[in-house]
Formats: structure tokens, sequence, C-alpha cells
């Protein structure tokens, strides 16, 4: 794990609030001395995500997993300790501190710098060639589809000429060695031999939030196939994590929503058009990560996928995940064969506007999709569809919302508002009995002794001293309670008394950080912290002994005469220990 000073990290941590950094990716509402939200690591309706600006830890009741301000960071960004530490900095203008850092850090850290810099360089060239007289075919294409020169500026577009070292000789030439241009994305190897992975296709930098050009896209100006081709996964790339556009979301101000389509040439031609705050997913489905991305900026959004089969079913999908992660989602529907650019370029902004005020709702759409399976004109049609979007609108939580769609069903069926309700009532009960069951489950959980001593230790750090000769090691049953109280044995022997984001930036493991977040949860109001730590101490000490006792008696059943001795002499150590530890040291 890479090491930082302590007094650099303190201001680190002293200059990223956590709340403050929390409520750039998540809505935060005070409640009784604390901020709670929706959690970004886990889908809910219902906020247990908790953030305290005390003890600059956040700590989920739903998923389990806390940390401080960089574990958040790593978490929401899929980064390393070392990188999450590099961006706090940047955020607080501090200057980053030199560290010592394992070499497998540094390895991957390099590579994702080498590669960003092969990226921009590339991303540069294929700019240039756009404008220059190779690309003048590209450039025509381009405009002839509505894409002006601002339009091509603000995304960086470009073009990879038909050759198959342009780009290679370029990196060379610049002093990348061989094996990180392999590993780039930008090349392929074939016989050993490197070649440009893009050739004669419109090119279309993809960039992250912080402005990094992390790979390409390349879509061909005719019906050739692959229509797009996409970098592979890097060191630098994770398709799954980033959105085409969300570079220029995240600049933007007052955002009402966000469209989600499905191509580059979607987004572009969307924005051109007037539409600006447009992305798209990256040659794979919508995935969850994509949806917590669009979520730290709007709770709108507007699902505006190709009007084919394909199309509908990749809507259906990102329906549920984006309403899992909280989101409100509309669906803005196209006839069979048409997509968002076909449209914005035939009806213009008005026409795009008009079919987004007549966007459908998430239900709404599932079941105008679901309708289409069933002859309507038929009875066992009409019953068939009523009993499938009884199932369908019995996973919406609210009974008004119900209510709207009941009706729309009787209406279209035929069936009663009554049986409608019964049939949804049936159809959701196995789903409220489980979620029953969770709750029960959660409140029978207890804090035992453990719990209780680590909560005061980390809270009163000053103390701990006053029990380290009462406590060992091997005392906790747990092993994440072992490492966290070695960790902050090791903090006050060093001289330091961690605040609880500081001991928590000491933890090696997610599970330990998880543990320490929960264990802050825990209230530690006492009139004489230091005697209760003492009391806990002894306690856990005295069950340890206890527990060995009751095993040496065991023992002593099958045990020979010789053996028996042995035995007994240990049992009256374990009791001389119990006698010297009754009522406890003050």
């Amino acid at each position: 794990m890479a090491r930082f000073t302590d007094n650099w990290l303190s201001e680190l941590y002293s200059k990223n609030d956590i709340v403050d950094v929390v409520s750039e990716y998540t809505t935060l509402t005070e409640r009784g001395g604390r901020y709670w939200g929706l959690c970004p690591f886990h889908s809910e309706k219902t906020p247990s995500f908790s953030v305290s600006r005390d003890k600059q830890l956040y700590y989920c009741f739903g998923c389990k997993g806390g940390g401080n301000v960089t574990n958040f960071i790593m978490k929401t960004e899929n980064v390393t300790f070392p990188e999450a530490v590099e961006r706090l900095a940047k955020r607080a203008n501090m200057e980053m501190q030199e560290v010592l850092e394992d070499k497998q850090y540094k390895k991957i850290t390099q590579k994702k710098k080498t590669i960003v810099s092969m990226n921009k360089i590339a991303a540069q060239l294929y700019y240039d060639t756009l404008h220059s007289p190779v690309g003048k075919e590209a450039l025509s294409y381009l405009k002839r589809r509505g894409i002006d020169e601002n339009s091509i500026k603000r995304f960086g577009l470009g073009f990879a000429p038909d050759d198959w070292s342009t780009v290679t000789d370029l990196l060379k030439k610049e002093g990348f060695k061989d094996e990180d241009i392999k590993d780039s994305g930008l090349v392929s190897v074939k016989n050993n031999n490197m070649f440009d992975t893009f050739r004669n296709r419109v090119m279309f930098p993809i960039i992250n939030t912080f402005g990094d050009v992390i790979a390409f896209g390349g879509r061909v100006m005719d019906d050739s196939t692959p229509k797009y081709l996409n970098t592979k996964e890097t060191a630098a790339f994770n398709k799954r994590r980033n959105l085409y556009g969300i570079d220029l979301i995240r600049k933007m101000k007052g955002i009402k929503g966000v469209v989600i389509v499905e191509g580059y040439m979607d987004v572009v031609s969307l924005s051109a058009h007037g539409v600006k705050a447009a992305v798209a997913s990256l040659g794979t489905a919508f995935t969850r990560q994509q949806a917590m991305l669009i979520k730290r900026y709007t709770s709108d959004v507007f699902v505006a996928y190709d009007g084919d089969s394909a199309g509908q079913i990749a809507t259906m999908k990102a329906l549920d995940i984006l309403s899992g992660e909280g989101l409100n989602v509309r669906v803005v529907q196209f006839a069979d064969g048409e997509d968002p650019d076909d449209f914005i370029r035939k009806n213009e902004l008005a026409g795009f506007a008009k079919k987004v005020k007549h966007s459908l709702t998430a239900i709404g759409y599932k079941l105008d999709v679901k309708k289409r399976e069933f002859d309507m004109k038929t009875e066992d049609g009409r019953e068939g569809y009523a009993i499938a979007a009884a199932k369908i609108i019995g996973s919406i939580d609210s009974p008004i919302k119900q209510e709207r769609y009941i009706a729309r069903i009787a209406e279209q069926t035929g069936y009663s508002e009554h049986a409608l309700s019964q049939q949804i009532q049936g159809a959701s009960a196995d789903e409220k009995g489980t979620k029953k069951s969770r709750i029960t489950s959660i409140n029978k959980s207890r804090e035992n002794i453990e719990n209780v001593f680590l909560a005061f230790a980390m809270a009163n750090p000053q103390y701990v001293v006053d029990v380290a000769h009462i406590i060992k090691i091997d005392d906790f049953s747990q092993k994440t309670h072992k490492n966290i109280f070695s960790v902050l044995y090791e903090c006050i022997k060093r001289g330091v008394q961690p605040t609880y984001a500081e001991l928590v930036s000491e933890l090696e493991t997610e599970e330990d950080t998880n543990e320490a977040a929960r264990l802050a949860e825990i209230d530690t109001v006492a009139s004489d912290p230091r005697g209760y730590m003492i009391d806990c101490a002894n306690k856990m000490s005295r069950h340890v002994q206890e527990s060995k006792r009751s095993k040496l008696l065991d023992q002593m059943q099958d045990a020979t005469s010789e053996q028996r001795k042995k035995l007994l002499a240990e049992i009256g150590e374990i009791d001389k220990e119990l006698r010297d530890k009754s009522g406890g040291v003050r």
C-alpha cells in the first residue's frame, strides 16, 4: 500500500470535507446531524447512505460499505488509493507528495499515464488529418450529416488515414517503447508486427470526466462492417465504467436531464442541433456503473435508442438498471429503422423536443411493449395482457402511481380496477414477504463486546495505551477487529492519535474499511470513557480465558492420569488469572 506522511494526509482530509465531496456524486439531505442520500454503490429507493461530517466517514446501512473520502473516490472512480489521493490533492490545490509505493501500483499507474499520453498525440494527429487533404472526404461526410466545425472542435473529431502505420510510426518517433505502443489499443499486432488499428474511419476520442483521452471509437463512412470499431480495454480504459460525451456533461450547469443514445454519431448530431446533454455507451450493453456515472449530474434520464427490435431490447435492459439506481426515466420512441441522428436531421430541435415531451415513463413503455405480445382482439389475449401488466404494475412502490396504470389497463382490457388490484397484490406478495424477512433479520443484529470496545477505542485513541496491557490481539474473535486494533495501536506507538479518517486510510482491505465505518456508527457516549474501555477489555480477556478453561475441561474426560495432571495445572493457571482480573482495574 502506498504511504504518505501523517501530517500531509491530515491536511489533505481537512481540505476535502467528505460531505462536499460526496455531494458531487449524490444528493445529500441533512437530518439528525447527519447527511443522508441514495447509495451510489447499490440500488435502493429509500436513502440508507449516511455521511458524517464530524467523523469524516460514510456508511451505507444497506450494502454495509463504508470508509473515508479516499475510499469513496476509490470506489466511485475505480481507482487505487494513491490515485484517489492524487485527485483529492488536485481538488484541494495541494502539491502532490512523493510517496513510497509498491511496484505493481507504480507499474499500472505509469502504464495509464503512458497510454493517455499516446492517445493525446493520436487524437491531435486524427484531428489534423481531418483538416488536411487526406481527410477531405471525411470532412465532407461530417458536413453532409449536419456536423459543423464547432461540433468537430467540441468533440475533437478526427480521421484515421487509410494507412497501416501512420500512428505506429508517429508513436515510435515520439520515443514510446514498442511494449507500451502494443498495450495502447492504438495498434494491432500480428506475427509480432504492429499496424494501426484504426484506418479510414471518422474518429471519436473518448474522454473521461477528468479530461483524459482514454480511448477511441472509429466509424466507417459507408456500409462496410464493423460500423463502429472501439479501442480494446486497456489500463486506461474500461468500457463499462465510461460514457461517450460524459466529459462535456461534467462541465454543464443546471442540467434538466440527460439523453442516452446508442451511437457516437447520435451524440454529436444531437449536440450539433441543440441537444447538449447526450451520452452513449461504448460498444456494450448499458451498465450499472454507467448509470451511477449519470447519477452524479442529474436524476432525469431520457432513453432514446434506435427504433429497431435490438433498440427495444436494449431499452428494456437499460430501464431496469436506471430505475434500480433511483433515476427518473422516460423513453423517447422512434419508428422502426430510425435513430436519433436520422430524426433530428429531418425534424430539427423542435421535432425532437416534441418527441421528448411525449416520451413514455419506464412503466408506460414496458406496458406498451408487453401489450404487443398479445392479440387484444381476443378474450385470451386481453386476459394474458391483464395478468402480465399486473406483474409490471406490482413493481411500483407508490399506490397512487399504481392507480394511474390500473385505470389504463382496465380501460384496455375490460377487467375491473378491483380485479386488477387483487391480481397485483397476489403478484407482489412474495416480493413483499422477502423484504419483510430481510428487515426482520437486520433488526435482530446486535452489538457484542468487541464492537463496543473498538468503537470506544476509535473515538478515544488517547486511552488505548491504558488498555494495551489488558488485551491481546488474539482476544478479538474477528480478523477485521484484530486488524483494526493492530493498526490503531501502531498509530499510537508512533505518536499519532488518528482521526477516524486517518485511521481508515491505514487499513489494508475493503473488508476492514467497511467494518471500521460500521463500528464508527456505534454510540460512544459515556461519563468515563477510559474506565468503560478498561471494563470492556477485561470482559473480553475474561471471555477468552473462560473459553480456554471450558475446552480444557472437555479434554479431561478422555485424558490419561498423566494428561489430567497437566490439564489441571493449566486450568489452575487460568483460574488464577481470572481471580486477578476479577473486578477489573481502574
